[in-house]
């Protein structure tokens, strides 16, 4: 319970944060003349690259330290990070050094988000997991809804003028920074009360010897390689952790169309043919998509065992890409309202389904270098998906194109329903 709320008050904090990014993007966009879907997607790039050049290495390191110290030492990290962003952009005006730290604040997020996922298992017993991954979820999607939803308001707000704070998104990295201050102290008071393990290996009895620094490094270097290739060798014989692996395309290329596509759709006013709403509208959209993700998140609780979770993540994204396809068609703000309603109810089951589909195949001591690649999966095709689509706007236009990546998620949604038809998964 300490675990969940304090993760839901984090994200909460996180989702201020996209809130001001996105609020800073389209602020530097005006005044620069940029093309803010371009300019979206080149953040997109920036950080995913932690994940991208460090993601298989994180899992191995996690799976050899003690996690709760690992997750207190980057919840700190970020926290100062994150507090040091609109210090930096008005100190300096300089977007390097924002994308310099953005890089070191999802750097930590790896590490902490490979370490939240793979201790889930250590807090209940194996017969709790979809029910534990579910109450994670629902809290989760509680604080994503009062985050999108407070969110949009916040760092729109002109409040912040008056008690010293010049440009109103800037206040949304503060309020992140106090959110994970927050998630420190909570995972001090885990570890005291029952501590987590340094590692889930049985320890071996430690022989002195002495080795030269290329021999130690060498060896070092041999050992990561073989734990690597066990992940894979898990991977590869395991088929609901390769179906997983598979959804996660889906996914990447749905979350970075919308990312860059229709975020800025929502931002840009009518005339442009956007919905005019600004970034107040981006959060109130994922406010209304957040009431969606808790409903089912608690509902799916309870009736998940019922279901066979290679049907709910296929059927999802089936859903989703036709959810896509409908947001393009739309040019008015009212029929977005039920869409966005109705792709949080069906995002959610996709996300504990394939968490638990992990948890429940996965051998416990690999299972942070499982989790580790699997972001490091979803970041390098996010990566290349938002900068690619980004790119494409030069050629078409952004409700084209979204309409495009509907149809095509659904296309890949019934090939991925024939292939799996016959395969033992969930």
């Amino acid at each position: 319970m300490v675990f969940s709320v304090s993760q839901a008050i984090s994200l909460f904090g996180d989702k201020l944060d996209y809130m001001a990014l996105l609020a800073m993007i389209a602020f530097f966009s005006t005044k620069y003349n940029w093309e803010s879907a371009r300019a979206i997607s080149y953040l997109s790039v920036i950080i995913t690259l932690p994940t991208i050049l460090f993601g298989p290495l994180a899992g191995i390191l996690v799976d050899r330290w003690n996690r709760a110290k690992v997750m207190i030492i980057c919840d700190t990290a970020r926290a100062l990070l994150v507090f040091a962003i609109p210090l930096l952009i008005l100190k300096t005006g300089s977007l390097v050094l924002v994308y310099a730290t953005a890089f070191l604040v999802f750097l930590f997020g790896l590490f902490f988000n490979t370490c939240r996922l793979s201790v889930i298992p250590n807090l209940v017993s194996p017969r709790r997991l979809l029910a534990a991954n579910s109450f994670l979820n629902f809290v989760g999607r509680i604080s994503t809804f009062l985050g999108m939803f407070l969110g949009g308001i916040l760092v729109d707000w002109q409040i912040w003028r008056k008690i010293g704070i010049p440009y109103s998104w800037s206040a949304g990295f503060y309020l992140d920074s106090l959110t994970y201050w927050v998630s420190v102290i909570a995972l001090i008071f885990i570890a005291q009360q029952i501590g987590l393990r340094k590692n889930n290996r049985i320890s071996e009895p430690m022989v002195k010897k002495e080795r030269s620094l290329p021999q130690l490094f060498y060896d070092e270097i041999s050992k990561t390689i073989q734990d690597i290739k066990q992940a894979y060798r898990v991977i590869r014989h395991l088929p609901p952790v390769l179906f997983v692996y598979a959804s996660i395309i889906l996914m990447v290329i749905l979350g970075a169309a919308i990312f860059v596509l229709f975020v800025p759709v929502i931002q840009e006013a009518r005339a442009e043919l956007g919905l005019g709403l600004g970034t107040k509208g981006v959060g109130f959209i994922g406010a209304i998509g957040s009431i969606g993700l808790v409903i089912s998140s608690m509902a799916y609780g309870f009736i998940g065992h019922r279901i066979r979770k290679r049907n709910v993540i296929l059927g999802g994204f089936m859903i989703l890409g036709l959810i896509a396809v409908l947001m393009a068609a739309f040019k008015t703000f009212l029929p977005i309202i039920p869409l966005a309603f109705f792709a949080g109810i069906v995002l959610s089951p996709i996300f504990i389904a394939q968490d638990t589909l992990i948890h429940e195949t996965v051998p416990e001591e690999t299972r942070g270098r499982i989790f580790s690649t699997r972001e490091w999966i979803l970041h390098l095709s996010f990566a290349i998906s938002a900068f690619l689509i980004g790119q494409l706007t030069i050629f078409f236009s952004k409700r084209r194109l979204l309409f495009g990546v509907g149809i095509f998620i659904i296309i890949l949604c019934i090939i991925g329903l024939f292939l799996t038809r016959n395969k033992k998964i969930g």
